[in-house]
């Protein structure tokens, strides 16, 4: 009888997850409204750091107290990750079926004509379409492990059987001479003598960064940071002012046209470069003659090879080489870089290192690897990284003289080891797009040298140990998580990184409900170092708990040194005062998105303000309204590029299809 009054007793649906997760999290719920006066154990009223407030505080997290909240916690999670598949399927279903129609009329068409048909111009550009956005679809459906061996897979990519389609995104995997296999024709040319010649006149830091594009296919695109983080952990560039550094490297090259910058409308500067066929060729070339690059082979595809300086580059097709076993590979101590290039499989790099360890009696040998590199360069996330066996990386404490460690993309870390924390050295620390990982460890401070963690991406990440609060040359800090109070005394908090000194950049993931732009931003105006931030909120925000605009009057105006601010999911109605425009004097750079309660900018000003922004992005805003002679001449009269998109009330823009505009194009 019970069962029938209580729909959370009822039977589980057989075939539908999100409803079985949402009947589990009802259970939860009522178990925790009905144990919630029994587990909760409050503690005396104590001092808060500032010693001026008190707060109660529950018993640590890691007390069984907690473990109601922590259920509810998980539980929200994998709702909310089963709502993003079954949209998924939905999208995948609705482009899928737009593409039968087109299908059956090409299909038709070729049926009809001649016994051995040649496509036409129109029917091979739309199978190119057709496959692009195909392609698309693939890489937004996650790839779940596989069972056959890595090695067999491997071998089969470079076969020439029609059936292999699997991997390298759907496509077989071509080999196409470069001009570089015949470097004695290519040096009699007068181009390359002319690339030479640029390449003589660089000075010495210049000329390494350049060759480093010899290890990237030709005329791909490779991003800014990626290279930084890059050139930071080979030396080639100083920590100390390195985004300039790698800026006027890039200036160099480009202006010497060496290599291109990449031009998108909606960005204001590129960020992005690649570099030509020739080039390409002339760089690899010269790579290889003094040493610094040992992929290329002549008439075959890109191989696997310890160049004579030492750096060891993973490309396709590598786990199956001879080399990727530990005896075969010559002279491991004197690696210094291990860059994955194409390998999706690269987890063969950690036993170079772990299975030598017992002949060098556990000694810290491997002095010379500086770059340790097993993530994907690219942007897009059509190459999955696949590491199975994390214990593997017990190997990280016998490389004391790291300097940048990246496993970006690699979706089957679930935690860092702890071994992590013996890389003193660590400069850079890449963890970008590892989705799985939801721990970092506890005793992440022994990081000192640490001035970049990049956790963006990391959706997974429920807290951030407090321990990272010590962590005194941080300057880049992005996907920073607010946990929820399931996590404190555990968690590191928004009032402790005001310890962090020389915090130039943060980016924020919001976990709470009861955490608006105001209390937000009174802990981070502490943060006189501050240039960049960007706040996300992952949860709706509870209004009530959160408190209004005009609950809080102790912030005047945002902090001068502040040039960049992105505040996403904007979870009220209106803008507190000080974001107003006539406040922002020294921004020059605001993005607003998803605020599905924004209204306006406040008060419509009676002439222009002294509004400093340039760069404006209003995105997904469906309720601000406001006109284009309002916006720009007087609330953003300097403003110079604006993007605008899924935002209906915003009127009279002169943006194009893509909702951009630009001053500098205004007349085009």
């Amino acid at each position: 009888m019970a069962s029938q009054n209580n729909p959370h007793l009822s039977s589980p649906p057989k075939h539908d997850p999100k409803e079985t997760v949402q009947l589990m999290l009802g259970l939860v719920n009522e178990l925790h409204k009905h144990a919630s006066d029994k587990l909760e154990h409050r503690l005396p009223r104590s001092n808060n750091e500032e010693g001026s407030e008190t707060t109660i505080r529950i018993v640590s997290s890691r007390g069984e107290e907690q473990l109601i909240p922590m259920l509810q916690h998980h539980l929200g999670l994998l709702e909310r990750k089963l709502i993003r598949l079954q949209k998924l399927r939905e999208e995948v279903h609705e482009e899928v079926s737009e593409h039968l129609r087109p299908l059956k009329a090409i299909l038709k068409q070729v049926k009809s004509s001649t016994p051995f048909p040649r496509l036409s111009n129109e029917v091979r550009l739309g199978l190119r379409g057709i496959t692009t956005k195909v392609s698309d679809l693939v890489a937004k459906v996650p790839q779940l492990p596989d069972k056959p061996t890595r090695q067999l897979k491997a071998l089969s990519l470079y076969s020439h059987s029609p059936e292999n389609f699997g991997d390298n995104n759907g496509n077989r995997i071509i080999h196409l001479p470069g001009l570089h296999e015949n470097a004695e024709a290519l040096t009699k040319l007068k181009a390359f003598r002319q690339v030479e010649k640029e390449f003589m006149e660089l000075a010495i830091e210049n000329k390494m960064c350049l060759l480093s594009f010899a290890v990237f296919p030709e005329n791909r695109e490779v991003h800014r940071t990626m290279l930084m983080y890059w050139w930071i952990g080979e030396g080639f560039i100083p920590v100390e002012g390195a985004e300039e550094s790698v800026r006027e490297a890039l200036q160099v090259f480009t202006d010497k046209k060496l290599v291109e910058p990449v031009e998108e409308r909606r960005k204001v500067a590129p960020s992005s470069y690649k570099m030509n066929p020739f080039v390409h060729s002339s760089v690899i070339h010269l790579s290889k003659e003094i040493g610094l690059f040992d992929i290329y082979r002549k008439g075959s595809k890109p191989r696997m090879k310890q160049s004579e300086m030492g750096k060891v580059c993973l490309v396709e097709g590598s786990s199956a080489q001879p080399e990727a076993k530990a005896r075969k590979m010559e002279s491991a101590d004197r690696i210094e870089t291990v860059l994955n290039v194409s390998e999706r499989y690269p987890e063969f790099a950690f036993k170079w290192f772990s299975e030598l360890l017992p002949k060098m009696l556990q000694k810290p040998v491997f002095k010379s690897l500086h770059v340790f590199y097993l993530g994907r360069w690219e942007r897009t996330q059509k190459r999955n990284i696949e590491v199975p066996n994390p214990e593997i990386m017990t190997s990280l404490n016998f490389m004391p003289h790291l300097r940048l460690l990246s496993f970006q993309g690699i979706s089957t870390i679930r935690k860092l080891n702890r071994s992590v924390c013996k890389l003193h050295k660590l400069i850079v620390l890449d963890l970008r797009e590892c989705s799985d990982l939801t721990q970092l460890p506890e005793k992440i401070e022994s990081l000192h040298s640490l001035v970049y963690l990049d956790m963006t991406g990391c959706y997974m990440l429920e807290h951030i140990p407090m321990r990272l609060a010590a962590l005194n040359n941080l300057e880049v800090l992005k996907g920073f998580v607010v946990s929820d109070t399931a996590y404190e005394g555990v968690a590191c908090t928004l009032r402790l990184l005001k310890r962090l000194k020389k915090l130039r950049k943060l980016s924020i993931e919001i976990h709470r409900d009861d955490l608006g732009v105001h209390q937000l931003m009174e802990d981070l105006v502490k943060l006189k170092a501050l240039t960049s931030l960007k706040v996300t909120w992952r949860k709706n925000l509870n209004t009530v708990r959160a408190g209004k605009p005009d609950d809080f009057k102790k912030i005047e105006s945002l902090p001068d040194q502040l040039k960049k601010l992105s505040l996403q999911r904007f979870p009220h109605e209106q803008l507190p005062t000080w974001i107003h425009p006539h406040k922002l004097l020294h921004l020059k750079k605001l993005h607003i998105g998803g605020g599905r309660l924004l209204k306006g900018f406040g008060a419509l000003p009676e002439k222009a303000t002294e509004c400093s922004v340039e760069t404006l992005r209003l995105t997904s805003l469906p309720r601000l309204r406001i006109g284009w002679i309002e916006l720009k001449k007087l609330y953003f009269p300097n403003l110079t590029f604006l993007e605008k998109y899924d935002c209906p009330k915003i009127s009279l823009t002169p943006c194009d299809g893509n909702g951009i505009w630009r001053s500098d194009q205004d007349d085009q």
